[in-house]
């Protein structure tokens, strides 16, 4: 996992599309079987990256978003810059590594917006069978005895513990975030933008096995393919997966953006992952990255030259970021992807 870096603050096996990647020197050590399973269709180009963004990441991590990581950052007492290094799971200038919250955490995080969604989504309709069913009341039936007997149970026994979820799961969200967002018990795989390697780890689930690797090599020894798999109602869905050019290593990058029925989505996620791991071209200009630019030599160079504001994002309205959203997602459509 260490690596010596040079006065660029990048590793000598860092990724530099400027740079002819050397061949394999191994013979494919892959089994029809996986072939099959991992590479239906063939690699991602990696020529002239799309610029475009997916619209999951600009749904996910928004300018709302870091103003309110800023809030819970001073509740805390602590910067996200000053705790990140005790976390397993990273999305910073230095790697992308992903980590699943614990069981519990999982579970708070249900309890809470579970009850919104259901409370949101079902509440109007009770509201519209409530008013239709008193007009069906006969004349000698009271509302009183109609409240007690028809809307009263489901407000008590449905709603009032989907409200109950709800509160206490966004109160603890936001007055005990350690709480809800537990210690991860390990990452399951990196991506590391100074060192150029891709790095899988064992199940952490597993006693002793947290942060032990799996398989590690560099980037430039990795396809990108777009795996794409029908439903049952014959619907495509859409997936990024890396596959090691001759190890049996395969790694789905779906944690970060789901599964889609949009396929440029996933091509311009691909983009958005080569652009990151290139140290010849700066950090993907995206919300999520804004806090961690300066710390990146080739991005903060670059700024420095565009006189970026290193709060563009941070203080952008919504009105200007629906319209970029609007933009951005008319030029995937738009867009002529090879």
């Amino acid at each position: 996992m260490t690596a010596t870096l040079d006065p660029t603050g990048y590793a000598p096996t860092a990724y530099r599309s400027n740079r002819k990647a050397p061949e394999p020197t191994e013979t494919s050590q892959q089994s029809t079987l996986f072939r099959k399973s991992w590479t239906m269709g063939p690699p991602l180009s990696e020529g002239k990256l799309s610029g475009l963004i997916p619209p999951g990441f600009l749904d996910t991590w928004h300018p709302q978003r870091l103003r309110e990581y800023e809030e819970i950052e001073k509740r805390k007492g602590i910067t996200e810059l000053e705790e990140r290094h005790t976390y397993h799971g990273r999305l910073d200038e230095e790697c992308l590594r992903y980590a699943t919250l614990p069981k519990i955490s999982w579970a708070l995080l249900w309890m809470q917006h579970g009850g919104r969604l259901l409370f949101t989504w079902l509440f109007p309709i009770f509201l519209l069978v409530i008013a239709f069913g008193w007009t069906q009341e006969p004349d000698h039936v009271t509302f009183h005895e109609f409240f007690w007997d028809g809307i009263f149970p489901f407000l008590a026994y449905v709603f009032l513990p989907m409200l109950l979820c709800w509160g206490i799961g966004r109160f603890l969200e936001k007055k005990y975030p350690k709480v809800v967002y537990q210690e991860l018990k390990g990452p399951l795989w990196e991506l590391n933008r100074r060192t150029g390697m891709v790095t899988l780890f064992e199940n952490p689930e597993k006693d002793g096995q947290s942060g032990e690797i799996r398989a590690q090599a560099p980037f430039h020894e990795w396809d990108g393919y777009l795996l794409s798999l029908p439903d049952h109602q014959g619907n495509i869905w859409y997936r990024l997966v890396l596959v090691h050019k001759t190890q049996e290593w395969a790694l789905p990058m779906n944690q970060l953006l789901a599964a889609t029925t949009n396929r440029e989505d996933v091509l311009a996620y691909s983009d958005l992952i080569r652009q990151y791991m290139d140290v010849t071209k700066s950090l993907p200009d995206i919300p999520l990255f804004e806090a961690y630019r300066h710390l990146d030599l080739t991005t903060c160079a670059q700024d420095e030259k565009k006189g970026r504001d290193p709060l563009y994002w941070r203080n952008m309205n919504e009105e200007d970021y629906d319209a970029f959203k609007r933009k951005n997602r008319t030029d995937l459509g738009n867009h002529s992807w090879r």
